[in-house]
């Protein structure tokens, strides 16, 4: 075949990211190579392929389908379908067979001969399925593998499938999609980025989020604004929603050890990767998409903050402040948090698409841009709002020089800027401002008029400027008002970009390589202007300051490898793969602080008088080769074995690296020529079983093997000081994990069951080990000591109760059970989240969850306590007290004599309990931040053939337990608390010269529902965190095609209404269940560390996950 080829060739030139001080040229290698590529034109294909074309349809509904997936068995030739559900590809003349499917239908087969005189019609009609196992999948598998041939589970998300859900982003589309994988929100600001875990934690110091791939490149999975700007825990972005969703075909996600063997490092806490949309032979088609939304924090979950005059006077000024009447003792609150940081956010969003080619070019590109300002703010009290912006590029070209070469590039864009508020627990934070409020505290200052209505004007009036004073009632740090003064900012730009080769130089050979850098620019800032004291109560650099942190990220991915296809006989068939994979991984962090600027409007770093800079450079190096054969016999049993060998420049000088060794096998007796005739076909459609093991690892940090000193100052000079300990013997640890499943199909696939059973083990587990102080170093040193057993079971359900053209019914649910316990620290003590932080009570201790929490009990009833045990209990009548100070707890008598008089909360202190007998009265076991039980149910339905609703709901359950510290902070913290409505009656009560000797009784033994916080951290601050929330809510309607094309000229229009996060169902008390302190990134930029693997389920004030409603219009021509 005659061809001709021009090499052209980029002159050098370097491309500038955000920050000026650094340029990089890491993306010239990716130009050249696509500069190559395109520059090479097909002259003469057409004498060996002709074409095929067709439509694919729901059987039942006659609904066109997109996405589903054509190809001619024996090659790797393929396509998809489009939005009309048309498709049109070249394949050899002569007869083939084309195999169709498409996740959630049935596959189907069927021979065509091709000529090269006229295009050959192949339309396909889909029967839905509630169980599907011939769907394509690649990840994990060395190669394009069939489900059924898998001896292991792997996830599949079509974004097909999710048009009718209110999703913005990919933490979205994977949310409650499938069990064991969970999507961890941390709080409510918009753009706040998603945490991510998949059957558990798997390691006790190492991250223990997915790695994450798009088209075959790692991408940065971290999140955050770097090591030199924070917020207080959340509103932290992750850049896994960089990726544009609707560039997005697939998500493929592995879950363990057992099926991301070939990914070998780093994969033991599982896999995702992302496929993006790729064009289609034929005409232009343009889609567009446009969607308007709003969003709004639910008022219900947030309680009034409560307070009370302590004298008449008081109350009198009260009573003139908010223009009411006010009683001394008499507790009357107000809601701070609602009435002036909530409004209704608007968000809108644009996106287009175009699409095509010809037999040797095709083509997919898009465009997105979205602009969402969130539910939180008030301009009139400061600038500090929640605000996400993206403009985001997708493009993708495959390339067919020859029918048995494919050459595909791909390239995403996105500038994101993000913008969020001080938040969560954070004394100078807007939120915990707020939630702090006494209002028996407001007042104005000087040159500050009261309106009568809660604030301070310059005249009293309203509507006038707001003038000093503290109208919600801040104890301490600083006023809502200074607080909302601060900007936290960040400006990114990520890049991904790859090359890949494809060529089959016979039959049975197919060669592969794929060429990828990832790049990741992001300058976060934290602002506070000169002056921003307004209110002359912040302490906190009054003259202002500015916080700079500029990271880049760089990844290059880089893999080859080879399949060998051939039959073994009559009944066997090999399928044999190859290759290695490398990624050089280089991210680099400055920052740099400005305070205590001379004068009002500088805003940059060098105008603060004290300087401070910061700098981070790691460099990280991984390596592997990796084989695997599958052996087929005659198509229904699947033996597959292979391994990965591994080498990290993290790794000890004593290492030599490690072997990563799989194995699975897969049996579906139900495709068995026989099984139609058989006595299980009347019970089971479908029937497979599997099993699988397998092992990977995580690798320790970078410097984690190097002992490594700080600077010091000091009044004799500059110095060294003890830093890192290293660790020469570090090597990664290693999980082991098997499992075995089944899936049955019954009543003709309308119905079906997955059930899999799941065991790891986590060996040589990397653990922050201390040492004694008198060895010279205080810090902990990372050492192979620790392991980690879990175990869980997933069951998934799928049933097709009705499946007619005028309506459809789909009904489905999932469930994960999760059961973790640290076996070994190999002799270390337990470590705790927030380090000595006494608030938060999570723990990594041996013989318990790694989720566990322990902390302070009272004294209880001796009816509950075990027989043998000999610590202090209560004999009836008594109450954990002694106010009169005579060594006995008191009766009810002891405290009417105490309590004759007014008495401070302070002065009542509760008896705690020592149960082992160790003198640590913070050592009680009071449950686990982790669920037994996750998953989640819904349906989809289509309606009278234009209609679509789809609904889902999520649920977590089962030993789970919230620690609600803002509450705690609210029932008993004497100055910033004490303001919830339980603490003000009690605490008014009690001082109240009016009350009864009973009444403060009474009130004394509420308090032992209140007390909290030291000494008595874990007391009254844990609650049953199960919850049930209706996630997601879409009815779309499609516009008859006819109508469509005949008056408007378009191939579809399609509008949309849904809501996200509709309802809420718990016993939860505090703010929102799913709320966390932590949030992705938050504790660590590197993801990994104790607080962001085990900081789970802290409720500390902040915001709850807001409902969405949008309206969408989708329409191509």
């Amino acid at each position: 075949m005659p061809m001709r080829c021009s090499i052209v060739f980029f002159p050098k030139q370097e491309v500038e990211m955000i920050s000026p001080l650094r340029r990089t040229n890491a993306l010239r290698t990716l130009g050249a190579c696509v500069a190559l590529t395109c520059g090479c034109a097909v002259l003469a294909a057409a004498q060996t392929t002709g074409t095929v074309k067709g439509t694919v349809t729901d059987a039942a509904t006659q609904r066109p389908l997109d996405g589903a997936q054509i190809s001619v068995v024996g090659t790797d030739l393929g396509t998809l379908t489009n939005t009309a559900g048309q498709f049109q590809f070249n394949v050899p003349l002569g007869q083939v067979i084309l195999r169709i499917r498409r996740v959630g239908y049935g596959s189907s087969n069927k021979v065509v001969t091709v000529t090269p005189d006229a295009p050959v019609t192949a339309d396909f009609a889909m029967p839905q399925v509630a169980i599907g196992l011939d769907a394509v999948v690649v990840t994990g598998t060395g190669v394009a593998t069939e489900r059924r041939k898998l001896g292991n589970t792997i996830a599949t998300v079509d974004a097909s499938q999710l048009r009718n859900a209110p999703v913005q982003n990919v933490s979205e589309m994977l949310a409650a999609r499938e069990p064991g994988v969970s999507i961890l929100p941390s709080g409510g600001l918009t753009g706040e980025g998603a945490r991510i875990r998949i059957r558990g934690a798997a390691s006790l110091s190492q991250p223990n989020e997915p790695i994450v791939y798009v088209d075959g490149v790692r991408v940065d999975r971290g999140g955050g604004f770097g090591d030199f700007v924070g917020t207080g825990g959340g509103g932290y972005p992750s850049r896994l929603d960089d990726i544009n969703p609707e560039s997005i075909e697939r998500i493929e996600i592995l879950k363990g050890p057992a099926a991301a063997t070939l990914y070998g490092t780093e994969a033991s806490a599982g896999v995702i990767q992302v496929f993006t949309k790729q064009g289609s032979r034929g005409a232009p088609s343009f889609d567009f998409m446009t969607e308007q939304g709003i969003s709004r924090f639910p008022k219900n979950r947030y309680m009034p903050n409560w307070g009370f005059a302590r004298s008449d006077t008081q109350a009198t000024r009260l009573g003139q402040f908010y223009g009411t009447t006010v009683q001394a003792f008499v507790p009357f609150s107000r809601n701070v948090v609602t009435n002036n940081l909530f409004e209704t956010g608007y968000a809108n969003t644009f996106s287009g698409a175009v699409s095509g080619g010809t037999s040797a070019v095709t083509y997919y590109v898009n465009g997105r841009y979205s602009h969402d300002d969130g539910p939180f703010g008030n301009r009139r009290l400061g600038p500090a709002n929640d605000l996400d912006r993206f403009a985001q590029g997708s493009a993708s070209i495959v390339i067919l020089p020859a029918s048995n070469v494919k050459v595909k590039v791909n390239a995403d864009y996105v500038d994101r800027f993000h913008m969020t508020p001080s938040n969560n627990n954070n004394i100078y934070g807007t939120i915990s401002s707020a939630i702090f409020s006494k209002p028996e505290l407001a007042r104005c200052y000087t040159g500050g008029v009261p309106t009568g209505q809660g604030s301070c004007t310059t005249d009293g009036n309203p509507n006038s400027p707001l003038a000093p004073g503290n109208p919600f009632g801040q104890a301490a740090f600083g006023t809502v008002r200074e607080d909302m003064q601060e900007e936290i900012k960040q400006d990114a730009k990520h890049f991904t970009g790859s090359v890949n080769l494809a060529y089959q130089p016979v039959t049975q050979v197919s060669l592969d390589a794929t060429l990828g850098v990832d790049v990741v620019n992001q300058v976060s800032t934290d602002f506070a202007p000169f002056g921003y004291n307004v209110d002359n109560l912040i302490s906190l650099d009054p003259d202002g300051y500015k916080f700079l942190d500029d990271r880049t990220r760089r990844e290059i991915t880089a893999e080859a490898k080879a399949t060998w296809t051939t039959k073994l006989g009559e009944y066997f068939q090999s399928t044999l793969t190859g290759g290695g994979q490398g990624f050089v991984a280089k991210v680099e962090d400055v920052g740099e602080g400005g305070e205590h600027f001379p004068g009002p409007g500088l805003e940059v770093v060098g105008a603060g008088s004290s300087p401070s800079i910061y700098e981070r450079f790691l460099s990280t190096v991984n390596a592997g080769v990796f084989a695997q054969d599958q052996l087929a016999y005659r198509d229904w049993a699947f033996l597959t074995v292979g391994g990965r060998y591994d080498r990290n420049s993290a790794f000890g000088k004593t290492s030599q690296g490690v072997f990563y060794p799989k194995a699975s096998i897969s049996l579906q007796p139900s495709s068995l020529s026989g099984w139609n005739s058989s006595a299980l076909r009347s019970n089971f459609s479908t029937l497979r079983v599997r099993g699988a093991i397998g092992q990977s690892g995580l690798q320790p940090g970078a410097f984690d093997k190097f002992t490594t000193f700080s600077p010091l100052t000091s009044e004799l000079g500059p110095g060294l000081a003890p830093s890192n300990l290293g660790n020469p013997d570090l090597k990664p640890e290693k999980a082991t994990e098997w499992e075995v499943g089944s899936e049955i199909g019954i009543l003709n696939d309308r119905a079906g069951v997955e059930v899999t059973y799941w065991n790891r083990v986590t060996r040589d587990a990397l653990y922050q080990r201390q040492y004694a102080p008198s060895g010279g170093f205080r810090a902990v040193q990372l050492s192979n000591i620790g392991r980690i057993d879990a175990h869980g079971w997933e069951i998934g359900l799928n049933v097709l109760p009705v499946n007619r053209p005028e309506f459809s019914l789909k009904l489905f649910g999932n469930a994960a059970f999760l059961h973790e316990i640290v076996t070994s620290l190999g002799g270390s003590p337990p470590l705790k989240v927030g380090g000595s932080y006494p608030r938060y009570r999570n723990f990594v201790k041996e013989g318990y969850s790694p989720y566990a929490l322990f902390g302070a009990k009272l004294v209880g009833p001796c009816s509950l306590r075990p027989a043998g045990a000999t610590y202090a209990c209560l004999q009836p009548g008594q109450n954990p007290y002694d106010l009169n100070g005579d060594g006995q707890f008191d009766t009810d008598a002891d405290l009417l004599a105490a309590l004759a008089t007014p008495r401070s909360l302070s002065s009542l202190l509760p008896i705690r309990v020592d149960e082992n007998g160790n003198g640590d009265f913070l050592d009680h076991y009071l449950g686990k931040s982790a669920p037994d039980w996750a998953g989640s149910f819904g349906f989809s339905a289509t309606m009278f053939k234009n209609f679509e609703v789809s609904s889902l709901f999520e649920y977590k359950g089962g030993n789970y337990t919230i620690t609600d510290l803002t509450f705690a902070f609210r029932n008993s913290n004497a100055s910033i608390g004490r303001n919830s409505e339980r603490a003000a009656r009690v605490e008014s009560t009690l001082l109240n010269p009016t009350s009864t000797a009973q009444q403060r009784v009474d009130a004394a033994k509420e308090w032992l529902t209140l007390r909290a916080l030291t000494p008595y951290d874990g007391l009254n601050q844990n609650e049953n965190g199960r919850f049930v929330r209706w996630r997601e809510l879409g009815l779309t309607y499609n516009v008859p095609t006819a109508w469509a094309s005949r008056r408007l000229g378009l191939r579809y229009v399609s509008l949309k209404a849904s809501v996200r996060n509709l309802m809420l169902w718990t016993p939860y008390t505090g703010i929102d269940p799913e709320l966390n302190e932590y949030g992705r990134g938050a504790a660590s930029s590197d993801l990994n560390g104790i607080e962001s693997n085990f900081g789970e389920g802290i409720d500390a004030f902040g915001l709850a996950l807001p409902r969405r409603f949008t309206f969408s219009v989708r329409f191509g021509f």
